[in-house]
């Protein structure tokens, strides 16, 4: 594992402080859930953008977010992104399963 330094405003450190209690963990735990989670969302919302550019597959999309299939189908319909994947598409894959 690496080890990172970084400087935080005070009124962030006040929240991680709170977190540390919530948590019944540790500065460094939290931090590392914090970074996860925000790695996490970041890589999904550059999929979302890239898919919706037509820059990626489906598929990619889901790999680069670190999701299934078709938790990325149902995140792309969310945001309103078409990928001429319809619903009687989904269905009929479904049924195959």
């Amino acid at each position: 594992m690496k080890t990172v330094t970084t400087r935080i405003p005070e009124d962030d450190e006040e929240a991680l402080g709170e977190l540390e209690r919530e948590m019944s963990a540790d500065r460094s735990e939290v931090l590392r859930r914090l970074i996860r989670q925000g790695l996490k969302e970041w890589r999904t919302e550059r999929a979302l953008e890239r898919l919706g550019e037509h820059e990626i597959t489906l598929r990619r999309a889901a790999e680069l977010a670190g999701t299934s299939y078709v938790e990325m189908l149902s995140l792309a319909a969310e945001e309103g992104i078409t990928i001429g994947y319809t619903t009687d598409d989904l269905e009929r894959d479904l049924e195959r399963i």
